[in-house]
This record gives C-alpha cells, structure tokens and sequence, in this order.
C-alpha cells in the first residue's frame, strides 16, 4: 500500500516542482486554507506552544501568529517538493550566505566541525549550503515510516552532494567520522525526546524543556568547533543565513554551554520572527516530573 501511495502522487509531486514559483506559492495557499480552516492541522498544540513562549501576547496576536506559522509551514513543505526541479544556481540565489569563510578557516585546520540549527525559516533548503563550504556534510535526519516516501526525501536532500545519517546512527557515526575525516555534522537541534523517556533539560523561553545532548558529547569528546546556523527568511522563497560560532574548540567549554548556548541563540532567532517557527510540534511534551530517567538539569534551569 505504501508503494502504490508513492507511485499515485509521485507524479503530482514532480509536476508541482516545474511549475513557476508564482503558481507553486498559490498551491502553497490552498494547502493552507485546507490545513488550517478546514483541518485544523494542530492548531491547539500550535496556539498553546505560542501562549507558553510568549504568555504576554493577547489571544488575537495569538490567533495571527499561528496562522503565519501555518502558512509557513505549507510553503516550507512545498518548497521542499519545488527542490525536486530546482538547479542549484536558482537556489543558491535564494538561500545565501553571508560567511561560508568563517566555517572554511575551520576546514583548512581538517578539523571535523558540528553546526546546529533549529526549525526555522528553511530548514530544508540548507542543503544548497554544501556548496559554498569546504566540507563533506554529513546531515543527521529522522527517517519517515514510508520507505518510498523516504527514500524520496533522501535524495532531495542529497542533491547537492550531503550525505544523509539516520538519528539513530548519528552518535555512532559522528563518533567513527570525527576521528578519521574533516567533516561538518549538520543537526536541527531542537527535537524533543520522546515524552517520558527524557534525560536532559535546559531552558527554553523560560520552561524546562527535553533536549538531546549527543552533538555536545561528540563536539567535547573529539575536541571539534561547534557553530549554529542562524536562518533569517527575508520574503516568501528567499532566506539569508549566517554562522555564528559557539564553541572553538568543545572539549574546553563546561557541560551544557554548547546545548545552552545553542538554545539561546535559537530563541533569540525565534523572537525576531515568531511565525516561521515549527510550532505544530510538540516542544513541551515532556516535563520532569513525567520522565521515567534519571534527570539532569541546565544550570538555566536550577536558577
């Protein structure tokens, strides 16, 4: 069934990522008139995640932030279709970079490097990235049930010649890679662990809140720079991005200041432009009191 699902849209897919960027951003709008008027994809968990990040906004400012958030979601989602039949000259003129050279003075050294970001602005169109950086990329993603769909996804984002790295292989293979070959790990660093199983929290727009902290043990362990990617969406289908260094070298910082930091610099990103945020997920789902770990809390979060 999941093969004859693929082979039906398949060719709705490929058709939508040839057509002109006018039309594909009016398909963009139907998807968002039916996902949020008439599903209503989410929207409770969107609306609740917004009032817990920013409990001062009136429930109308509110209402306006989900419904962006929504339409940019629609658009990230038929962006990622529209890459299919994109060149790579059309897309390094909408997703640029403003510093490539600050993370390829760090491939010169053929030191392996860890960039962190989160979802939002493009997350997807990171890829074209490869190409103005001196590194193999290596980019961690959490594969989909669908194999056909999967493997569809892959090979989008391996467009541009980065590797794809399954999350439940990335600590072992960040592990075997860091120690043989300059390469750039690439995570979006706010997925949240499953709820109950949680075993570290930080602070996010000042709640407790579940994070991995497998980039920070490897970036410490195999003394590597960490960077985050800051993601700026200038208008619909253009983004402008820039590298900002947390860490010269992991394993002389503390514990926690590359996971804090990093979160810090993501809410910082956040605030400037609330409504291209991946607010349908949820970031809260797990509280401390839930888990069924061991718990190790944030210096951010103790204070």
């Amino acid at each position: 069934m999941q093969a004859v699902a693929f082979y039906l849209i398949y060719p709705i897919l490929w058709i939508i990522s040839r057509l002109p960027f006018p039309i594909v951003y009016l398909i963009s709008d139907f998807f968002y008139f039916i996902t949020y008027y008439i599903i209503g994809y989410r929207k409770k968990v969107i609306k609740k995640n917004l009032t817990t990040a920013f409990p001062d906004k009136s429930d109308k400012e509110i209402t306006r932030l989900a419904k962006k958030s929504t339409q940019h979601f629609c658009d990230i989602f038929i962006e990622m279709i529209k890459s299919m039949g994109m060149s790579k000259k059309s897309m390094k003129k909408r997703f640029t970079c403003s510093n490539p050279e600050m993370v390829n003075a760090f491939a010169k050294a053929k030191q392996p490097i860890v960039a962190l970001f989160g979802h939002q602005a493009s997350y997807e169109w990171t890829m074209v990235l490869d190409d103005v950086i001196d590194y193999k990329v290596y980019a961690i993603y959490k594969p989909l049930k669908n194999k056909k769909f999967n493997d569809l996804i892959v090979g989008i984002r391996k467009k541009f010649n980065s590797e794809m790295v399954a999350m439940k292989e990335a600590t072992s293979f960040m592990s075997k890679s860091a120690q043989s070959e300059a390469a750039l790990f690439a995570l979006v660093a706010d997925q949240s662990p499953k709820s109950g199983n949680a075993q570290h929290f930080t602070n996010f727009f000042g709640v407790p809140s579940a994070v991995f902290k497998g980039a920070e043990r490897i970036a410490r362990e195999y003394s590597t720079p960490v960077v985050f990617l800051r993601i700026n969406k200038v208008k619909r289908g253009y983004y402008e991005t820039e590298f900002v260094t947390i860490a010269e070298n992991g394993a002389e910082t503390e514990d926690w200041f590359i996971t804090d930091t990093f979160f810090q610099l993501l809410e910082e990103q956040i605030i400037k432009q609330p409504e291209y945020y991946l607010w349908s997920h949820k970031r809260w789902k797990s509280t401390i009191g839930s888990t069924k770990r061991a718990v190790e809390l944030s210096p951010r979060v103790q204070r």
